[in-house]
């Protein structure tokens, strides 16, 4: 051997083992990187659960239903609770724009909502539920967590699609709540309500579909799926009812029915959610949301 090329050879052998140990740092960066990210987004989609269900219920005492009003100021303290916890994550959440618009936006509702219309309140839970999953988009798109821009998602990351789904939901759940508990309606309403029962139909199946069809997920999610689409039957066939000018149902009976039906779209996502919390290490797991499914 050259007395020239042990040098060599030694001088290649420490580049190699340098970038290595520079390539295992920098996986580990990322993997600690979506770790973080999944916690977040865990938090956000239980804060995402609970903003909806105040809408539809301060919606609903607005609009004259008082008997949602206990359920309200309950669902009020846990959505502080869970803006208290993502304290915690405000030094990541500090630079998506969509998380101060959110923020704002809580804020008005809070200090301005007893100086408003029903109307008024239900628009600004509206725009505030977009802000909040445009964060959870941006931090899944910024990790890797859900395959944005194909043609479907992988697996896993259907969960996206259904937090979307809740969202349509959730709309119909608190419009209907309104209506339900009026005496007088608007025809804007009713139409805003028929609308989102058709879009329901032609949209919220699609993703179970989708599901049911994935060999990796089929039998851990089968039982999951038939209860997601029963109680979406439910809440098609009661929009139906409700927008029945002679209707005799209570906006408390729509709300809870309403409610399965969201619950029924969360526990799909929790399913997968947890799957990759298990990817990454993490012991906690999205639940809390399921504890009131029924209320």
């Amino acid at each position: 051997m050259s007395p020239l090329l042990l040098p060599v050879l030694v001088v290649v052998l420490l580049l190699a083992i340098l970038w290595h140990y520079s390539r295992v740092r920098r996986q580990r960066g990322i993997w600690r990187e979506r770790e973080r990210a999944l916690e977040q987004i865990l938090l956000l989609r239980e804060l995402l659960e609970q903003m909806q269900r105040h809408r539809g219920l301060m919606f609903g005492v607005m609009s004259g239903e008082q008997s949602l009003a206990n359920q309200r100021w309950t669902i009020y303290q846990q959505v502080g609770q869970l803006l208290k916890r993502a304290l915690a994550h405000e030094s990541s959440l500090f630079w998506y724009a969509s998380w101060h618009h959110m923020q704002s936006l809580w804020e008005d509702i809070d200090v301005e909502h007893e100086h408003a219309t029903a109307e008024q309140v239900l628009t600004w839970h509206n725009r505030l539920i977009v802000h909040l999953l445009d964060t959870i988009t941006a931090i899944a798109e910024r990790h890797d967590l859900v395959r944005f821009g194909q043609l479907a998602a992988n697996g896993d990351g259907h969960w996206f699609e259904l937090l979307q789904n809740t969202e349509l939901l959730g709309r119909a759940r608190a419009i209907g709540t309104g209506i339900a508990a009026r005496r007088q309606n608007t025809a804007m309403q009713r139409e805003e309500l028929l609308r989102l029962g058709r879009r329901i139909s032609d949209e919220a199946y699609l993703v179970l579909a989708r599901l049911h069809a994935e060999p990796e997920l089929r039998l851990s999610v089968a039982s999951a799926v038939r209860e997601a689409e029963e109680s979406l039957d439910r809440l098609v066939a009661l929009i139906e009812t409700l927008l029945q000018a002679d209707h005799h149902l209570k906006s408390s009976s729509y709300f809870t029915i309403a409610t399965q039906a969201i619950s029924a779209q969360y526990a799909l996502a929790d399913i997968l959610l947890e799957r990759l919390a298990r990817e990454y290490g993490l012991l906690k797991t999205p639940s809390a949301g399921r504890d009131s499914a029924n209320a």
